[in-house]
């Protein structure tokens, strides 16, 4: 009869096991070039499970009350209508849907990996909020979006895709065979590392030692999950402009 350590040894074993044969194959089909197809919706399950995700705040932070002497400008002027994230459409259908991800998404599509959002997957996104992605891209060289920025841009938003369904509960349950750090490849073919806290929340790692954090919400996909970051990990930071 296996003892409770044996048990243990021979679930990591064959844990690995199947995460290098699906990790493999993926990295295999983008190393390749070749874009996946899209995710049959055929085969997705009907589901009445949603979330709201969040609000624009690139947009009404700009809302300022009257001073003296002055306009105020107007709240309805600035207001925005709240997107949901619906659990049985992909990553692709609700990042495009969400104004406080438009930047993001404007950038997902640019560096040429709005086709993994739309495949089977699974995958897992660390998106950016608006006002980050803004912030980060003014401190590159004549900005991320610019032409001659363009294998930036790619390396760095692949960098926020997981390849691999890294949902909360998944996450919690591999992190306890694992020492607390469950490592993810990144469609860049970069390895990062994720740290469940008891708080609820996740730490990301990079192998330079950036840290940063997932923003509350979990958003189920139909092809994996979605998180927000709320901020940019340090090791992105060293080539760009001071």
């Amino acid at each position: 009869m296996l003892s409770h350590q044996n048990y243990d040894s021979i679930h990591k074993r064959f844990y690995w096991l199947i995460s290098s044969i699906l990790l493999g194959g993926a990295l295999s089909a983008c190393q390749s070039g070749a874009e996946p197809d899209r995710q049959d919706p055929y085969f997705v399950g009907p589901s009445n499970y949603s979330e709201i995700l969040p609000d624009a705040k690139s947009a009404t932070n700009q809302y300022h009350s009257a001073k003296k002497g002055e306009s105020s400008s107007s709240p309805i002027a600035f207001h925005s209508t709240p997107t949901v994230s619906y659990e049985d459409n992909t990553l692709d259908e609700n990042i495009s849907s969400s104004i406080e991800l438009a930047d993001y998404y404007a950038a997902v599509k640019q560096a040429g990996w709005q086709r993994w959002l739309q495949a089977e997957g699974p995958y897992t996104v660390l998106a950016l909020p608006n006002e980050i992605l803004e912030d980060y891209s003014r401190k590159v060289p004549g900005g991320l979006m610019a032409p001659s920025n363009q294998k930036q841009l790619s390396r760095f938003i692949g960098g926020t895709i997981l390849i691999g369904n890294y949902s909360l509960p998944s996450l919690r349950k591999r992190a306890q065979f694992l020492n607390g750090n469950v490592e993810a490849t990144t469609l860049s073919g970069t390895k990062i590392f994720l740290r469940p806290l008891p708080s609820g929340e996740v730490i990301v790692i990079t192998p330079q030692g950036g840290m940063t954090r997932f923003t509350g919400q979990v958003y189920p996909q139909s092809n994996g999950t979605l998180y927000l970051l709320n901020s940019i990990p340090a090791s992105e930071k060293i080539n760009i402009a001071p």
